[in-house]
């Protein structure tokens, strides 16, 4: 194979094309073409170096060897031929120019990037490496190519790589393997990583595990805006699930974050050991997170396809604040978008711990509020707070929920057997909440009764007969007006029917019962009086006589005379005839005739007993 070598001499091109080119010969075993050890060689930023075959910068002649590249600088893969770049024995490559580079960057002297453009444009898989552990800064480096599978791959190998303070990574649709290494990002400017997160298979960057600390891309921050950290990963299933940290202050710090391709458990954070407050974790994969400079929170942001990953409403973080499970970050915000959804922790503080997992929150917990229940008794409402999906309620034997199942509110109607009431709370996701329940003793009411008699005209004494030792009553006269005693006495002021009602309660329950009185009607008519100037019960005298319109009464002796006449419902007999005879001890027939306001006849007879107290 011919190769191009230039050695302790000055080279400079300007406003030129050079093209040099190789050509396998015998059975040479040699990889480089272009060999500079110990020139100084300058391109200006007019010129173009194109080579076909390796490029290696070398200075084992001790020599000043400085390449300054302004131009652009191609290194091709031909003939079998790699276009790979090697920097040896403290030789220097420099410049501002491009580079356009088809195989691997092997970097064991010194690269000094200026603003200059590396491009890692080949279509099989290249190999950012060094055998000495140099890691390469890089002003803006772009990753393109049209390989396919592995031939994606852009990969760091047995080392890390930087991106200098004002320069970009530009991912495009490849894939930036770092394994176990880590891409630094040292540009504070959000936009300084860029991928096309919408071709298939997307750009991103792919890291692997390592329990003593895994590969990652980090990044510098001193805004508090939205840095994306496209990562992915093509171990097993292909897939691009990229997080957003977004720093809570301006000053610097520094985050990294790489995505897990597969369960948890795989690496040690078991996805079944989960706090309370999880109801399961995402099984397909996870993120590591870590905040290795600064101090200032963070908000994180994870974002998932919803048909192949399913639904998700909260992120969960290992090891803290209980050690060796999946801990629930608490209250987060989700969104729907296309072509992911994704699920917000605002102003997160804990980076002590990396691993962090998409997870689904067990509803908080019911309280239930529920009414005194009464044995026997319909209509009991249970209600249970929250703002759940759905909700399942169970009732003991002897009772039945007529309506509410599924929702925070139910009706219950209740037999006589106390027992639980229990109540679960279910997310949209199917996650299910720890159990509320109530214990409930029902209560039997009194068994309400009650009597009414007139004292004088409209007036009425009510007397409660209810048993089961009531200790609550209301009254409701019919009229309008109500009482709380127990035996309330009543003047009414117009006449008519008259619905009395007591409800007697005890301990929330209570019974009612019910009865008419019709003020058109006489009812209190005595049987019996005693005429003997004691002042008691000593006149017959018919009360309740204001809700009728005429009067005429007439007493009889037992030969059916009258005895006692009177057309003035106010007036009485006292047992005397109308010669002021006293009448004696016996029994008297009297006739009442008399119509109500209302026009119905009210006439009424009967017996009176006169008895005289000797």
């Amino acid at each position: 194979m011919d190769i191009f070598t230039i050695s302790k001499k000055t080279f400079y091109t300007s406003l030129a094309i050079l093209v040099l080119t190789g050509c396998l010969t015998g059975n040479s075993s040699a990889q480089i073409f272009f060999f500079n050890n110990g020139a100084e060689i300058y391109t200006d930023p007019a010129a173009i170096l194109h080579v076909n075959g390796g490029f290696q910068n070398d200075n084992s002649m001790a020599a000043p060897n400085v390449f300054e590249n302004n131009g652009t600088l191609t290194i091709a893969t031909i003939g079998g031929i790699p276009g790979s770049v090697f920097l040896t024995n403290n030789s220097t490559l420099q410049g501002n120019g491009t580079y356009l580079v088809e195989q691997d960057w092997t970097n064991d002297a010194v690269f000094s990037a200026g603003s200059s453009i590396v491009n890692l444009d080949g279509n099989t898989q290249q190999f950012i490496t060094s055998t000495n552990g140099t890691i390469t800064t890089f002003n803006n480096l772009i990753l393109t190519g049209a390989g396919i599978g592995t031939n994606r791959k852009k990969t760091l190998q047995s080392v890390s790589a930087k991106i200098g303070s004002g320069g970009t990574l530009t991912i495009n649709d490849r894939e930036l393997e770092t394994l176990t290494n880590t891409m630094y990002v040292l540009n504070p400017s959000s936009a300084s990583v860029g991928n096309n997160a919408i071709s298939n298979p997307p750009g991103f960057v792919s890291s692997s595990f390592n329990s003593g600390g895994s590969g990652s891309l980090s990044r510098v921050t001193n805004l508090t805006s939205a840095y994306v950290f496209p990562t992915g990963s093509s171990a097993g299933t292909i897939r691009y699930r990229p997080l957003i940290l977004k720093p809570a202050a301006v000053t610097s710090n520094t985050y990294t974050a790489r995505l897990g391709n597969n369960d948890a458990s795989i690496d040690g954070f078991n996805t079944a050991f989960l706090d309370t407050n999880t109801c399961t974790v995402n099984p397909l994969f996870y993120h590591e997170i870590t905040h290795p400079a600064g101090g200032d929170n963070a908000s994180i942001d994870i974002f998932y396809d919803l048909t192949s990953d399913g639904g998700w409403d909260g992120i969960a973080k290992w090891n803290s604040i209980t050690p060796n499970i999946w801990n629930n970050m608490g209250t987060v915000a989700t969104a729907s978008a296309v072509p992911f959804n994704d699920v917000l922790k605002a102003n997160w503080a804990d980076f002590s711990n990396s691993p962090y997992i998409l997870s689904r929150q067990k509803p908080s917990k019911p309280v239930i509020t529920y009414p005194s229940v009464c044995s026997n008794s319909s209509g009991n409402i249970f209600s249970a707070s929250g703002n759940a999906a759905a909700y399942t309620w169970s009732s003991p034997a002897g009772s039945a929920i007529t309506s509410g199942q599924n929702t925070n509110t139910v009706t219950i109607d209740w037999g006589i057997t106390p027992g639980p009431v229990t109540v679960t709370a279910s997310s949209t996701l199917g996650c299910i909440s720890s159990p509320s329940s109530c214990l409930v003793n029902s209560s039997f009411p009194p068994a309400t009764a009650f009597s009414s008699n007139s004292s004088e005209q409209l007036a009425y004494q009510f007397t409660d007969l209810s048993t089961g030792s009531a200790t609550q009553w209301a009254w409701d006269f019919g009229d309008g007006t109500v009482s709380n005693l127990q035996n309330p006495s009543h003047a009414y002021t117009s006449c008519g029917s008259k619905k009395i009602c007591l409800t007697a309660g005890k301990n929330g329950c209570s019974d009612t019962a019910c009865s008419i009185i019709d003020l058109n009607s006489i009812f209190n008519i005595p049987n019996v009086f005693t005429p003997d100037g004691d002042g008691i019960n000593d006149v017959f005298f018919i009360n309740n006589t204001a809700c009728i319109k005429d009067f005429h009464l007439e007493i009889f002796n037992r030969w059916g005379m009258t005895i006692f006449e009177s057309v003035q419902s106010g007036n009485g007999w006292d047992g005397y005839t109308p010669s002021g005879v006293a009448s004696p001890d016996g029994t008297y027939y009297y006739l009442l005739k008399t119509t109500s306001l209302a026009g119905k006849d009210e006439s009424i007879k009967g017996f009176i007993s006169l008895v005289r107290k000797k």
